[in-house]
């Protein structure tokens, strides 16, 4: 199984945990995630395309609106669009479910990190692209900025860069595998101080940011860090870069971090 199948898989099974009869993930303009299917897409794609300008110009990000309702084989559907942090290009989540009930607000933030992953492994695998990145680390850049409004001036990002795990991922299967991926999630967290906080990009690459560290420090934090996973010590590769308030004003020079460790 590929990276990219992987979170497409993910993404599936959250838009079907949420209850999505169909979604559909937007990148500007372009579908680049399908979920289900319906009866209706012609019309379904040309009332969303007709709603776009209005939707780029005041649709606050993390903000849903309901674009409509409409009927397939005696079930009663509506329409919502939620928009996604994003940089220079709009991202756009689609879910069409049934009226009843209404997803929480807890149901969107959910959706909205997988989208954002499958983002991230799925569109910048295929086009390297630094706007796409950007559409993606706009939100990190932008939490990363708030730790730096105080008296706090500069920090540093870790990067781990794991050994490949698909050759686990077929034959462990899709549960055993997100156990592998939450297993070194869990090791960062406790890694984490109260004002650092980690993310991550794909099943290799994961981030910890930390404002007030040193290199030095980062090295001596770091350093002897391992992963256990069930009967496994993972392999990884560690890359420190110092930020400060300079290269967080840039988004081109912030986003060409992690597409050159990606």
């Amino acid at each position: 199984m590929q990276m990219t199948d992987y979170h497409s898989r993910r993404l599936g099974i959250s838009f079907a945990s949420v209850g999505a009869h169909l979604g559909w993930v937007y990148l500007a303009t372009e579908i680049v995630y399908e979920f289900g299917r319906t009866e209706k897409e012609d019309w379904l794609r040309g009332l969303v395309s007709s709603q776009f300008p209005d939707l780029v110009r005041n649709l606050e990000p993390m903000d849903t609106k309901t674009l409509g309702t409409f009927s397939e084989r005696e079930r009663d559907f509506k329409i919502n669009i939620m928009r996604l942090p994003e940089g220079e290009v709009p991202v756009f989540v689609l879910v069409v479910q049934e009226v009843e009930p209404e997803l929480s607000e807890r149901n969107w933030e959910d959706l909205s990190n997988q989208v954002l992953t499958f983002c991230a492994t799925g569109i910048s695998l295929r086009e390297k692209n630094i706007l796409d990145f950007q559409t993606i680390t706009e939100p990190i850049r932008k939490k990363m900025e708030l730790a730096f409004l105080r008296e706090i001036q500069s920090g540093v990002i870790a990067f781990f860069h794991l050994q490949d795990l698909s050759p686990f991922f077929k034959p462990l299967g899709v549960v055993k595998s997100q156990e592998i991926l939450r297993e070194v999630t869990a090791t960062l967290h406790k890694e984490t101080k109260d004002n650092e906080f980690n993310f991550q990009l794909n099943p290799r690459s994961y981030f910890l940011f930390c404002p007030g560290e040193t290199l030095d420090g980062a090295n001596q934090r770091f350093g002897s860090l391992y992963f256990p996973s069930k009967h496994l010590i993972l392999d990884y590769k560690l890359k420190i870069f110092p930020i400060d308030r300079d290269i967080l004003a840039d988004p081109s020079r912030f986003s060409a971090i992690f597409i050159e460790n990606f």
